[in-house]
């Protein structure tokens, strides 16, 4: 092969390998997790925020654009997505972080492909992992272990499933993002799902959360703590192949229960892959998925609790144990070859700063017990969701509207106290004469 051969050769792999832009949508930590895990490696993120003053707004690792919520205004945020892939001259990798997220390129798919490479599943298992009811049937069809479910669509089938179920159980949506809709968050009063003690009680919790959407999930509540939860979290390639996985225990929930981690840990759960896997080819499934199990010590088994299918808050602990997923679905959706993958099994933590400052100034208000637990429990070697040591700006930012909001707080207390209160205003003296 001749010199100049070789220089041209060289030069058609170093354009092939040219770093392909990412964009991502929104800012929180799940973004702000996924520009990082792309940025160290050089690549160059775009990062779409709604908001002025999100956290993620101020990382070295995205250049942040604002744009509409995907949400709140589908169309306007098509039409920047447009402008930008034109502007940009190749296709582009886009990254959700919210189900509306999802809702929102599963919509727009033929008009954003030929400009951007999602980062999501195919429209029918989307609708597989999304609708809990689907996921329950598949689940039980592929011999995946689940707790008892009923599916109600109107409230004849709740009277039906009130004297079926056992109590305590869980009263949840169908699909989740239908209870974030519109005013239907604030209806359902921001629970992502119900803890019913009685029939009487499932009775009345349907009532209202039937305003937001008839359709709804009745679960067999599996007891046992927050530390029962645990996640195997993977990436299934465009071509259907298992690339990767790692496992997660939560240790903290806020709120305990049916909430978002707050403090999780890495585990070593081999036992839930297989089944995992299976349950994502029957669902025809490929990207980024979370599944959740919850260990159910009457049967001695994990049981499956949800599947989410893009990436989520705690995804960055992946990248500290050595199981980027954020980068495997970058150079899959690329057409770069596929990273190697050296999963570290050293225990390691994920905090997210802001719930777990919240509920240790809620327990400090409150002069509730916990608060030692909480920091003991985030003790150890950890990743945080917003502080970065190479990315400071983010968490310096955070701790500014955090200072904003508490003072904001303080000044509605005073008003409210009757020390702070502005006097009266008195009746006017009557005259004599009147």
């Amino acid at each position: 092969m001749t010199p100049s051969s070789k220089t041209t050769m060289a030069a058609h792999e170093s354009e092939a390998r040219r770093p392909v832009t990412a964009v991502v949508m929104n800012l929180f930590c799940t973004g702000l997790g996924i520009a990082r895990s792309l940025g160290e490696h050089g690549i160059p993120v775009i990062g779409l925020s709604a908001q002025r003053g999100v956290y993620g707004n101020f990382s070295r690792y995205a250049k942040t654009m604002r744009c509409a919520d995907s949400r709140k205004e589908p169309e306007a945020l098509l039409t920047q997505l447009l402008e930008l892939g034109a502007r940009l001259g190749h296709r582009a990798i886009l990254f959700p972080t919210r189900d509306h997220d999802l809702v929102f390129l599963d919509r727009f798919r033929r008009e954003l492909e030929p400009h951007f490479v999602l980062v999501v599943a195919s429209r029918e298992a989307l609708e597989r992992c999304l609708n809990k009811w689907e996921t329950y049937s598949l689940a039980t069809q592929a011999g995946v272990p689940t707790p008892k479910s009923w599916l109600v669509e109107d409230a004849n089938d709740l009277r039906k499933a009130a004297g079926q179920v056992t109590y305590p159980c869980v009263l949840k949506p169908v699909a989740a993002h239908h209870w974030r809709t519109a005013d239907n968050w604030a209806l359902v009063g921001g629970r992502k799902a119900i803890a019913v003690a009685s029939a009487e009680e499932l009775l009345a919790e349907y009532a209202v959360i039937a305003g937001a959407d008839p359709r709804a999930l009745i679960q067999e509540a599996i007891p046992g703590a927050d530390d029962c939860l645990i996640v195997t979290a993977c990436y299934i390639d465009r071509q259907s192949r298992f690339q990767a996985a790692f496992n997660i225990q939560k240790l903290v929930q806020t709120p305990p229960g049916f909430g978002t981690g707050c403090i999780v840990q890495s585990a070593n759960r081999p036992e839930l892959l297989d089944r995992t896997i299976r349950l994502l080819q029957a669902m025809e499934f490929t990207g980024v998925a979370e599944v959740e199990y919850k260990w159910d010590a009457r049967d001695d088994e994990y049981k499956l609790i949800e599947v989410n299918p893009r990436p989520w808050d705690q995804h960055r602990l992946g990248a500290a144990c050595g199981v980027d997923l954020m980068y495997l679905a970058y150079c899959d959706g690329a057409g770069f070859p596929q990273p190697a993958v050296h999963a570290d099994l050293t225990p390691r933590k994920w905090v997210a700063e802001d719930a777990f400052i919240l509920t240790a100034l809620r327990l400090i208000w409150r002069r509730e017990p916990g608060l030692g637990a909480l920091v003991r429990q985030a003790r150890g070697e950890r990743v945080c969701a917003i502080w970065s040591a190479t990315d400071p700006l983010p968490f310096i930012g955070y701790l500014a509207s955090l200072v904003a909001e508490l003072f904001r707080m303080g000044l509605q207390v005073i008003r409210r106290s009757p020390a702070g209160r502005a006097p009266a205003p008195q009746k006017p003296a009557m005259r004599a004469s009147q």
